[in-house]
């Protein structure tokens, strides 16, 4: 098991409703590091709203989510982000940013 490195940071994830586009923050929020992959930078984070234990990652430059299987350790959201990233490579981790 990788041992992540978390550092607390402020972040927004894009959100969208109807005609309206903004960023709302989340908290807590954890910039991920030691993944790893050097050019990738991923954020952990809860959700937005209604309380819920389940951790979420985006990437840190877009607030764009990272499509992984619910889970309620941010330990294991982080594995299963990294697992998907280098599935996809740094060329389709790039793409996705678009």
């Amino acid at each position: 098991m990788t041992e992540f490195n978390y550092e607390a940071i402020e972040f927004r994830i894009p959100v969208r409703e109807g005609f309206y586009h903004y960023r709302q923050k989340v908290s807590p929020a954890y910039l991920v590091t030691e993944l790893g992959i050097p050019w990738a930078s991923i954020v952990v984070h809860r959700k937005p709203g209604k309380p819920d234990d389940r951790w979420f990652v985006s990437e840190f430059a877009t607030g764009g989510s990272i499509d992984i299987p619910k889970s309620t350790s941010r330990d294991a959201a982080v594995q299963h982000a990294v697992a998907r990233i280098k599935k996809f490579g740094r060329e389709g981790y790039q793409k996705g940013l678009l």
